[in-house]
């Protein structure tokens, strides 16, 4: 299991090339890093978590060692030392599990000598205690309308939160997988994904026989997710890899959906499992709507797509309508191509907007797909975004400098 590190340092232009090199290379697989560069939230984040590791200059460690007293000697931490001079140590004395390393060396030399670190004599394998225990939350991103920029907005999520230390599954449930532009797929990659699927609904089948027969039946199957999961470094997260498989797809059923979702929540491997959906009526979208913690639907303030929108959710609501309920207490909504003014009525089934996304021009005839996801303007309001739908209701926690965005 990777290591959660958490990196201490005032200096965010020490900061920032670290972490790009991290999630650029294979050290993302070993290491998921928590960077703060404002000691009042690294503190208060210590305060609320225990994480492997903490990586560290000598006044942030010190500031923690003091204010964390008995409890910082149960957390292994490693000095940025520039000088060589004593470690820090706790109240009382004790320096606690701590050792240095030279701050400034190669990138490769530094995270190397890291993980040495915590599979050393003294530490054992360090690792983080895991977080969730099955209750990962899920954030599904809907739309009634196609080509409103959902995925957009689905990818540059997981980005930015990547970017932030959080630990992201992207699960693209698209007939059209828009993921594929953004990736290299190969044949290998959609034969894995084909083998999960044929696993789940195999389950599914053995379990419904059974039933029939009265016999026990586990809750879970017994499938192993990491041989189908693979990094995205584009999107700083993990996914399935891409299928164009579009008859495969499309026998995706919503019970196929629900249990995928609950297999990534019960992994304990993720912050934030994000849930990217097709069209509003489709099997694998009320899956989501009925599995998600959270929905967020994505709509645009022109005549043509308001109407449209309206059209879609009251069908949905006329054909299943208890799940509908169920989601509308569970639903924000988010206005994608905002221009400053709301110019039509939202649907009935909206009380009013949760959040704005900007329209950004060079996007119209956009020619190269790495583009979309490096708008420093949408970064920021999608930075904004998060903190309002995840951070302040509690569905996850990241520390960041104000509304900077990374990548």
């Amino acid at each position: 299991m990777p290591v959660r590190m958490v990196l201490a340092v005032q200096d965010s232009r020490y900061v920032e090339p670290l972490l790009d090199y991290v999630q650029g290379s294979s050290f993302g697989n070993m290491l998921h890093v928590t960077a703060f560069t404002r000691m009042d939230a690294f503190l208060q984040y210590m305060t609320e978590h225990k994480p492997g590791l903490v990586v560290g200059d000598r006044d942030m460690l010190q500031a923690w060692l003091e204010a964390a007293g008995e409890d910082a000697r149960h957390i292994a931490w490693l000095l940025l030392s520039e000088d060589g001079g004593a470690l820090p140590s706790a109240r009382g004395g004790e320096p606690g599990r701590g050792a240095a390393i030279a701050k400034y060396q190669p990138l490769p030399q530094l995270l190397e000598a890291v993980l040495a670190y915590c599979k050393g004599p003294l530490n054992g394998a360090v690792s983080e205690p895991k977080r969730h225990s099955g209750t990962t939350p899920v954030l599904g991103i809907a739309s009634p309308l196609g080509g409103c920029g959902k995925s957009t907005i689905a990818m540059n999520m997981a980005k930015q939160l990547g970017v932030l230390g959080l630990h992201v599954f992207y699960l693209n449930l698209e007939t059209a997988n828009t993921g594929a532009l953004f990736s290299s797929g190969t044949p290998e990659g959609e034969q894995r994904f084909s083998r999960l699927l044929y696993n789940v609904k195999a389950w599914q089948e053995e379990n419904i026989a059974k039933r029939q027969a009265g016999a026990q039946r586990p809750e879970m199957p017994d499938v192993e997710l990491g041989p189908f999961i693979v990094k995205h470094p584009g999107m700083k997260c993990d996914t399935f890899a891409p299928s164009q498989q579009v008859q495969e797809l499309m026998e995706i059923t919503e019970a196929d959906t629900g249990l995928l979702l609950k297999l990534l929540a019960a992994s304990d491997e993720y912050d934030l499992i994000i849930a990217d959906t097709g069209g509003c009526i489709e099997e694998r979208t009320l899956g989501v709507l009925e599995g998600a913690d959270l929905l967020m639907w994505v709509l645009l303030d022109d005549l043509v797509s308001m109407y449209k929108s309206g059209v879609w959710l009251n069908y949905l609501e006329s054909r299943h309508p208890e799940l509908f309920r169920n989601a509308m207490g569970k639903s924000r909504y988010v206005m994608n191509r905002f221009t400053g003014q709301l110019a039509n009525p939202l649907p009935r089934q909206a009380s009013g907007l949760d959040g704005a996304l900007p329209y950004i021009p060079s996007w119209k005839q956009v020619h190269q797909e790495d583009l979309l996801l490096c708008s420093p303007i949408f970064q920021r309001e999608i930075l904004k975004l998060c903190r309002a739908l995840l951070e302040k209701p509690g569905l996850v926690s990241f520390h960041a400098d104000g509304d900077r965005a990374y990548g």
